[in-house]
């Protein structure tokens, strides 16, 4: 009894322990934009956008804060930060003398959407979308959503689900006093049930997307005509007459595949002038991002083959607009690496572009992108086609805005939360890439943060294979006792992303509690060339787990405190396909699995998933051979469902597929496992989750699995609270040796 009860204090002082710890962690607020809204000779100020958890509420609350800086760049005064939890966009006038903001709010039990006008005295006006019927939801995510201002101040361009006409069953007794007719007219009979396709994982509920115009001097609201039907267009902007759109048409015809974390769908880049809709980029790509030079002449945005592996490389386009020539490349796809100016190597595009990239004589363009396992941030010179990097040793830069070659940073590391800095270009960085930079937040350092390591480490292959190169970051303790430490093996999902040198509440946690962490970038992620992104097709549930093996000797070379016996891993997706298939393969190595709504069976999983072109299980020699796109993630070829397959063909496909599974390897899972499941998942279905644990069960392997009312990230309030504490606790449980007197809380 008295070792029972030593027991279960121990895990209560371990809960107890690691939820204060979160509870630190999560007062961290995290940069999530930022706008330089005046920038003159007697200073500037910059309006940063704020996430920060609510651990009461169980909710994300947002809030603003404004920083004065003088001439010098240093910080005059600052606000009181401005809670806008309710608002979902927000957008300036050029002049900065007005403000529209789309507010979604709680009226009579009804949720709904505003567009309120404010300028800096008053609410000028407010719009209730809802009551003016003119089309449905705003669409305020990150793929479709605009919100903008035209160039002469008086229109308001956003993107809605179109309208659709109601529908009322086959029978239904209507009112005795009659209707009027035109009104009768516009319900249609039987359509109720129709089903209505959309646009998959976190965007449910996006079927059809309209262009609209909200005039605030004669207060109408217009959808705008002319796109085609079979297009959905977004990410609109006005050319500077106030009368052309730009923006981006993806082709949902004949299906709708998932576009969250998916750069590889069919689209354009149109124009949309007096009711004609004109396309303006190649055809057979996908594109993103369109962005106007301030003087109105160039246009540019990132373009690459439509197909193929879900992310990739891009290259960067530009069309002179005025005379509509053929558009030229100014960065091209980077297969490997390329040299650029002040001694570096380039290995291509994966970001997005910033709202504002350009500077002021519409020369230079700034971006960032993922290189290597870092985040870095680089200057194009759009006449000679160089590239240059900006200097940054400490940690990840992402650009956030740039007005008037004032330039707002964000940066941060593994063991820093996000700040916001500032700095001027000037025409020396194109050479050298230093750009001055000035604290504008503060910066934060974790908890007991000088005890702790970030490296990372490259490793090359001595072989034969194409590509031989990977890297990994190890995160954890500076020192120690030989073989003392627990490890957690961390792969990304994807696969096609990658981990770089920033701040996650997940691994700052695991190490503050008493874990290292290493982050594994297999072969197939992106940062490295668009090869090496490309070497994962026909090849996954190979070469990824063949890397994070060789990671976790490398890193048990490299950190003696490190302990053998104490090896965990977790991973989400992709990365909890790793974990499962690790887990299998590797079943005396690795000792506790935490794994996030994992793909268990691809061909289970194909023909039900929001992304059936996902799973990089065949070659292209396959692929080419059976017609479809099960592997299109991988591979430079179009998902075409309308190919009709051979019996044979179709059965060696599915069996291909469930070779690449976890699921052959099940019966070889000894280490206990945690699965996390979002029953909401439409990129990996839940079934998928639920199939593991129960063969797992079966084979009477120790398991625990989270069911929750959630999609894919599981990132929502409560639940990313339960599922990340839980992670941790069950990593403790089954590596950590269970000492009494190590298990207080820490200082």
């Amino acid at each position: 009894y008295y070792c029972i009860l030593i027991i279960l204090i121990f895990h209560i002082l371990q809960i107890e322990k690691i939820v204060n710890l979160y509870k630190i962690i999560a007062k961290n607020p995290s940069l999530s934009g930022a706008r330089i809204l005046e920038a003159g000779n007697n200073g500037i100020s910059i309006l940063s956008g704020w996430s920060q958890r609510n651990l009461e509420r169980k909710t994300n609350q947002k809030f603003y804060q404004t920083h004065v800086l003088n001439s010098e760049l240093q910080v005059q005064s600052e606000s009181f930060p401005i809670d806008v939890t309710t608002e979902l966009l927000s957008a300036f006038t050029a002049d900065e003398q007005r403000k529209a903001v789309l507010r979604q709010a709680t009226v009579d039990n009804s949720t709904k959407q505003f567009i309120e006008i404010w300028d800096k005295q008053r609410l000028v006006k407010n719009y209730d979308l809802a009551a003016l019927d003119v089309h449905g939801d705003v669409y305020s995510d990150s793929e479709f959503s605009s919100f903008e201002w035209s160039p002469d101040n008086t229109k308001v361009l956003y993107i809605a689900e179109k309208k659709l006409p109601k529908s009322d069953p086959f029978y239904k007794q209507k009112p005795l006093n009659k209707k009027d007719k035109k009104e009768e007219d516009e319900v249609a009979v039987g359509n109720e049930y129709i089903y209505k396709p959309h646009w998959g994982e976190q965007l449910v509920g996006k079927h059809l997307s309209v262009v609209v115009v909200l005039d605030t001097t004669t207060d109408v609201i217009s959808t705008l005509p002319g796109i085609p039907d079979e297009l959905s267009p977004g990410q609109v902007i006005w050319a500077e007459d106030s009368q052309g759109i730009v923006g981006v048409a993806w082709k949902h015809e004949p299906r709708y595949l998932g576009l969250i974390a998916c750069t590889n769908r069919l689209s354009w880049i149109f124009l949309l002038k007096d009711g004609e809709y004109k396309k303006i980029s190649n055809d057979g790509c996908a594109v993103r991002c369109p962005r106007f030079s301030p003087d109105g002449n160039y246009l540019i945005w990132l373009e690459r083959e439509a197909g193929g592996p879900h992310h990739n490389a891009h290259r960067l386009m530009r069309l002179e607009f005025r005379s509509k020539p053929k558009p030229d490349i100014l960065v091209d796809i980077v297969h490997t690496s390329i040299p650029i100016k002040n001694v570096k190597h380039f290995y291509g595009l994966y970001g997005r572009l910033p709202c504002r990239c350009w500077s002021n004589n519409s020369q230079y363009i700034f971006l960032t992108t993922p290189q290597q396992n870092n985040s870095c941030s680089y200057i194009v010179d759009t006449k000679t086609k160089t590239i240059t990097e900006i200097v940054n040793d400490k940690s990840s830069l992402t650009i956030l805005d740039v007005k008037d070659d004032i330039i707002a940073f964000l940066e941060t590391s593994i063991i820093e939360p996000a700040f916001l800095t500032v700095g001027k270009f000037n025409l020396e960085a194109v050479n050298n890439g230093t750009i001055k930079r000035h604290e504008v937040s503060a910066i934060t350092k974790i908890l007991t943060s000088h005890n702790f390591m970030y490296e990372s480490s490259e490793y090359d292959y001595d072989n034969d294979n194409e590509i031989k190169h990977f890297n990994y970051i190890y995160f954890g303790p500076k020192n120690g006792e030989d073989k003392s430490v627990p490890f957690v093996i961390v792969p990304h999902g994807g696969p096609h992303s990658n981990y770089a040198n920033t701040f996650t509440l997940d691994y700052v946690l695991f190490v503050l509690s008493g874990l290292a962490v290493v982050q594994v970038n297999y072969r197939g992620s992106t940062g490295m060339g668009s090869k090496n992104v490309e070497y994962l097709q026909g090849k996954v549930g190979d070469v990824d787990v063949k890397d994070c093996v060789t990671a976790t000797q490398e890193a048990l070379k490299k950190y003696p405190w490190l302990n053998p016996k104490q090896i965990g891993i977790s991973g989400g997706s992709h990365g909890g396909f790793l974990a499962a298939q690790l887990s299998a393969q590797y079943p005396d190595l690795y000792k506790a699995i935490v794994a996030r709504n994992p793909v268990i069976d691809i061909a289970a999983m194909f023909t039900i998933s929001d992304i059936p072109d996902c799973r990089n299980a065949l070659s292209k020699e396959e692929k080419i051979k059976y017609h479809h796109d099960v592997c299109a993630a991988v591979i430079n070829y179009p998902f075409d469902e309308s190919v009709p397959l051979s019996e044979l063909d179709q059965v060696e496909m599915l069996v291909k597929m469930f070779r690449s599974s976890p699921i052959i390897h099940v019966n070889k899972v000894k280490a206990p496992t945690l699965l996390c499941i979002g029953s909401n998942d439409l990129r990996v279905p839940a079934s998928q989750g639920k199939l593991w644990y129960q063969r797992l069960k079966a084979n009477n392997v120790k398991t625990k699995m989270l069911l929750y009312e959630d999609n894919h990230p599981l990132a929502s309030g409560p639940v990313e609270i339960d599922n990340v504490i839980n992670a941790c606790l069950w990593l403790h449980e089954h590596l950590s040796e269970k000492k009494v007197e190590d298990s207080g809380l820490q200082k």
